[in-house]
């Protein structure tokens, strides 16, 4: 049975979790190995931005990409180890995931 209200001050709404799990889920964001690499190619005519190299686990990937592409308006997938965002927002992408502790090398265009 899940809890569903709780007036411990310990105690998430959002994950229903005693004590709140959100922020580990944050902090297991960054469980590569510090370094991206990106790139931009030109697919069909229509520019992509593409993260390479991340040697991160397919949720964590999921989770990056959910953000990215909030911030960036942006729709894109994860195919294997990578992450591929329509359009060029290299900066952008670049910003978010240095906010998550990776590095980021540019490679190519």
């Amino acid at each position: 049975m899940e809890l569903s209200y709780s007036t411990d001050p310990d105690w998430c709404s959002k994950c229903k979790h005693l004590p709140c799990a959100c922020n580990k889920k944050k902090m297991t964001l960054t469980s590569g190995t510090g370094n991206v690499k990106m790139r931009r190619e030109r697919r069909r005519g229509k520019d992509m931005v593409v993260v390479f190299e991340t040697r991160m686990s397919k949720s964590n990937l999921g989770a990056i990409l959910k953000e990215i592409q909030k911030s960036c308006g942006a729709g894109g997938t994860v195919k294997g180890d990578t992450i591929e965002i329509q359009g060029d927002h290299r900066d952008k992408v670049q910003g978010i995931l240095e906010s998550h502790g990776l590095k980021v090398k540019r490679a190519g265009g």
